[in-house]
């Protein structure tokens, strides 16, 4: 048996139930696990192209303090599942990534915790979900054996993500800060602000440094373009192997814009 844990599951023996059915009991009972050996369902509500799964700040300081956590996610289109971590339930870092294949359950690694709130996130890919469930175990008392090693406590980082901030209310046409690609694949970009009207551009440069449209997708409707003429969206793109992405501001009247991203492989 490759994962020893029990995932929830409907009468028929079918992973995701909400309430499973236990044995041959007649009553259908709800999961609840605070400590490792048992894998606590999170989600299986479908998700749309590009749209994201936030779980809320969990909070590391309870009854058990929490000293370790692991995903295991399973969808029918491939995705991204995120580990993040934060010292104020505000401002969120990314400790672990881990590429969710179609058809096939992923888990990550055990990932020791830093910081006092932690979180699940989950980036669905380019097309809708029929079939999705996002699960999360938890450990508990190991911290204090870590420390005791001479060894520094193991800690699974991988740095899959970056911010970047390509406009920061600006109020007049500018063609921004250029991102640069590296290992990156895909960037989501939030565009906000209090503009009346405005347009940006999206832009790739290859290897010749010339602008090239490209199209991204936005995420409430799945709607693909090379631009945009509102605020409060959020687009998705394939950036792999394009050298930089530019955001363009092409016009801009009676407010400003702020355009920001975050890029990972």
């Amino acid at each position: 048996m490759k994962y020893q844990y029990e995932f929830p599951a409907d009468r028929s023996g079918k992973a995701g139930a909400v309430k499973p059915y236990r044995g041959e009991k007649t009553d259908f009972v709800t999961p609840v696990s605070h400590l490792s050996g048992v894998a606590e369902l999170l989600t299986n509500s479908v998700l749309k192209a590009t749209e994201v799964y936030n779980q809320y700040g969990q909070d590391r300081l309870g009854a058990v303090l929490i000293s370790k956590v692991k995903g295991f996610a399973y969808a029918d289109r491939g995705g991204t599942l995120f580990i993040e971590e934060s010292d104020n339930n505000f401002s969120w870092s990314t400790t672990a990534a881990i590429e969710v294949a179609p058809g096939e359950l992923s888990a990550s690694k055990w990932v020791y915790l830093t910081k006092r709130y932690y979180r699940f996130r989950y980036v669905n890919g380019n097309l809708q979900q029929s079939e999705f469930v996002l699960y999360q175990s938890l450990g508990a008392g190991e911290i204090d054996i870590q420390l005791q090693k001479t060894k520094p406590l193991p800690v699974d980082i991988n740095q899959s993500q970056s911010d970047f901030v390509f406009h920061h209310q600006t109020e007049s046409t500018a063609e921004g800060a250029v991102f640069s690609v590296n290992k990156e694949k895909k960037l989501l970009v939030e565009i906000t602000g209090t503009a009346e009207s405005s347009h940006v551009a999206f832009w790739g440069r290859s290897i010749s440094g010339k602008n090239v449209p490209i199209r991204g997708i936005r995420s409430d409707d799945g709607t693909p373009a090379a631009g945009t003429s509102g605020t409060e969206e959020v687009w998705l793109f394939d950036i792999a192997g394009f050298k930089e992405i530019v955001m363009e501001i092409k016009s801009i009247s009676g407010g400003s814009l702020s355009v920001k991203g975050t890029a990972f492989s």
